[in-house]
């Protein structure tokens, strides 16, 4: 082995391990933000990772209604969102996701991942679980197209699939990245991974009202370790999607060399996109509430129009360049 592939395996394991120590932060981290923009004092920073401890300390409850998939089905998420955090570049572009992966292989694990979620909560045969199935399911149809056409754009406009080399394409523009179009991309992207994250206005991760409930509606029959590794997977989908919008948004300063102070630096900046989009997160729940379940729809196709007129205008725009 080289040395160029024995630095490529290091960085992306320590891609990994940044990944799975940073998830239960920022999912702690936004609730944090959201107590003291309202006058609270919120949870300690550390609870995420308290949590966690406690679940997988706990004994695992299971309905005797069930069958392997409502056991396999936290194993099957963990390893879905896993391999999908590896196609999404955190400090660095220089790992192995280079050499596979794309935009489509990144939507269609979330697909396979949501596809258990769902089927695992229907098996206890509980009318609040089968409810929130049927709510995800009737919101997947509305995320999964607004992803795929606002990530087709920087596809169209950097030439590749590849997440990271997209990140590598919108790094060398500088200013001149902001036009309307990216504009109406990241508007479009963002506003469907709110939706993706389980996010206000789409959903609230907080609450234990079964009649609102779509995400958490999905694990009431979870227990110990079990719903310990469905937390952490959702922490873990929801930092992967957020480091995705912060390195589109500000896809600069990231590590290209194997240099220590650069790897250090990348990694603080890294940091700081993430905490910075959090807290953007955390202010967009505070200022608005969670809307009606059929309104989620109509904000959804409107992303889906936006992310269709973005696409439009990338695809005149290339071709009249004859691209």
């Amino acid at each position: 082995m080289n040395t160029p592939q024995l630095q490529t395996i290091i960085l992306t394991l320590l891609h990994i391990v940044l990944f799975l120590l940073l998830a239960p932060f920022i999912n702690t981290f936004i609730k944090k933000v959201k107590a003291i923009l309202q006058g609270r004092f919120g949870p300690p920073i550390l609870q995420g990772y308290f949590d966690l401890k406690k679940y997988f300390y706990k004994e695992t409850v299971v309905s005797n209604q069930t069958s392997w998939i409502f056991l396999a089905t936290p194993f099957i998420f963990f390893t879905t969102t896993l391999v999908a955090s590896i196609l999404i570049p955190t400090f660095t572009t220089l790992y192995l996701p280079n050499l596979f992966g794309g935009v489509i292989l990144l939507i269609y694990l979330f697909g396979l991942g949501r596809f258990f979620m769902a089927t695992s909560s229907m098996e206890p045969h509980s009318g609040f679980c089968s409810m929130a199935s049927s709510r995800e399911m009737m919101l997947s149809v509305l995320i999964e197209p607004v992803m795929l056409l606002s990530l087709f754009v920087f596809v169209l406009t950097s030439g590749s699939n590849n997440i990271s080399e997209i990140i590598n394409h919108l790094s060398n523009k500088g200013i001149s990245l902001f036009t309307p179009i990216y504009l109406l991309t990241i508007l479009a992207l963002f506003t469907a991974s709110l939706a993706e994250m389980c996010r206000i206005p789409f959903d609230n991760p907080e609450t234990h009202y079964e009649l609102t409930m779509i995400h958490e509606g999905m694990l009431l029959e979870y227990s110990g370790k079990s719903l310990g590794l469905m937390l952490f997977s959702s922490s873990l989908k929801q930092l992967l999607i957020i480091s995705l919008i912060a390195n589109l948004l500000f896809p600069w300063h990231m590590c290209n060399n194997f240099a220590i102070s650069s790897i250090l630096l990348a990694i603080s900046i890294y940091i700081a996109k993430v905490l910075f989009l959090s807290t953007v997160i955390a202010f967009i729940e505070t200022a608005i509430s969670k809307v009606r379940l059929f309104k989620v729809r109509e904000i959804l196709m409107a992303s889906f129009v936006i992310s269709i007129i973005a696409l439009v205008i990338a695809v005149q725009k290339e071709s009249r360049f004859g691209l």
